[in-house]
């Protein structure tokens, strides 16, 4: 629980940031710049696309085609490779537009082409620029099918390297938003426009002058260690209850999942925007709402800044960050262990105490056969080569990133299953 007091100290307002991008790649990512452009929200809009037909309608002040020679003005075919290989063929400018801003939002769709490859890249090269990094990004429905799940996972593992934090959006949560009966538009424009709101939340945070603030050190210290994962929640109300309705709204967000991670999260941060009338007993009670649903020994974040566009309203934003298996940020990566991902591995059956459980280890061209571990017993090595592959033999891998996709994720990332 958080008590400000009722004699705390009102100090001046702290610089805000002055200079935070957006940028929109791929055909989910124009669709955010979109909701964002009909907002005027005064946010610098970037567009970045393989598709020149694409880019050419969108309302975002600044435009990049990507691959010009690798694309030849098209899309990808939902192929991420491709997309990454466009991105790469115009890191130069994508580097260019990312120059001289502190924060820069990526914004995708993960598990097709231009979104999956181009993203990664775009966050490294803002991060190449200085600017703390964060990316927004939807996830593909289940019924897409384990192919495109999989290559959103890639990407999604590969952004993460790059940004001080991702928050998701999973498009099988859209009938959370809309009934399930509503038009196909109504619900990817209602999808876009929640999105929209994570955005316009961090913009509040690092803009808005703030009389308690949330920095650009908060917040690389409250996603550090994370596994490059947040979730986000953002609630408005207004009247004599306004700010107990806005965190309550706020804690039922679909980004949120209702609340339903803070058993599992570490930090939390909490931040209040309300017009100059905005009293301290109304943060002390937006705080205590939020503060009951977390656990004793989570770290808070408080931030508490003035909008006097608010109009007699209160906005509250709660962001967590959870630690995610498989998914890594770039601290948490050595060149060893990028190394023993790549390596081609084998399955050893353990037979110790009867336990037939596969375990991974060892590298492919290992020869088969007995192998005496330190007690004397016996374990049998079988190498995991193309043969195995049956009737599929003949096709060509999946390669992505240098890793052949069709070897399964365990065996890939050297997991060991217990």
């Amino acid at each position: 629980m958080i008590n400000l007091g009722s004699k705390a100290e009102v100090l001046a307002p702290l610089a805000p940031v002055t200079s935070f991008k957006v940028v929109g790649v791929g055909g989910a990512g124009l669709s955010l710049l979109e909701q964002l452009a009909l907002q005027e929200t005064h946010l610098e809009l970037v567009a970045m696309h393989t598709d020149a037909q694409a880019l050419m309608g969108s309302a975002a002040q600044r435009k990049l085609q990507l691959g010009r020679e690798t694309a030849k003005g098209l899309g990808v075919g939902g192929d991420p490779a491709l997309g990454l290989a466009a991105a790469q063929e115009s890191a130069g400018a994508i580097n260019a537009e990312c120059e001289d801003a502190q924060v820069v939002v990526v914004c995708a769709g993960l598990g097709g082409g231009t979104g999956s490859g181009a993203a990664p890249v775009v966050a490294e090269e803002a991060k190449k620029n200085g600017a703390l990094v964060f990316g927004l990004v939807n996830l593909p429905f289940g019924s897409e099918g384990e192919k495109r799940r999989e290559q959103a996972m890639e990407a999604l593992s590969r952004l993460g390297r790059n940004c001080v934090g991702v928050i998701c959006f999973e498009n099988d949560k859209m009938t959370g938003i809309v009934s399930g009966d509503a038009p196909v538009g109504e619900a990817f424009g209602a999808a876009a426009s929640t999105m929209s709101q994570a955005v316009l939340a961090l913009a509040r945070m690092l803009r808005l002058p703030s009389f308690m603030r949330v920095g650009l050190d908060e917040l690389i210290q409250m996603f550090r260690g994370s596994s490059a994962r947040c979730q986000f929640g953002c609630g408005t109300a207004g009247g004599s209850n306004r700010a107990v309705q806005a965190a309550e709204s706020a804690l039922m967000h679909p980004l949120l999942d209702g609340g339903k991670i803070f058993p599992e999260t570490s930090h939390v941060l909490i931040h209040i925007a309300g017009d100059p009338s905005m009293r301290l007993d109304e943060v002390q009670a937006a705080v205590r709402e939020v503060s009951r649903n977390i656990e004793s020994s989570t770290q808070i974040y408080l931030g508490v800044a003035t909008d006097t566009a608010a109009d007699d309203s209160i906005v509250v934003t709660v962001m967590s960050c959870t630690r995610v298996i498989g998914v890594q940020g770039v601290d948490n990566i050595d060149d060893e262990d990028v190394e023993s991902r790549n390596a081609d591995p084998v399955v050893e059956i353990a037979q110790e105490s009867g336990d037939k459980t596969p375990k991974v280890g060892g590298k492919r061209g290992s020869k088969p056969g007995a192998k005496k571990n330190a007690a004397g017993q016996t374990q049998e090595e079988l190498p995991l080569d193309q043969a195995m592959r049956g009737r599929f033999k003949d096709l060509d891998p999946t390669m992505v990133d240098g890793q052949d996709l069709d070897i399964p994720t365990f065996i890939r990332m050297r997991l060991r299953l217990k």
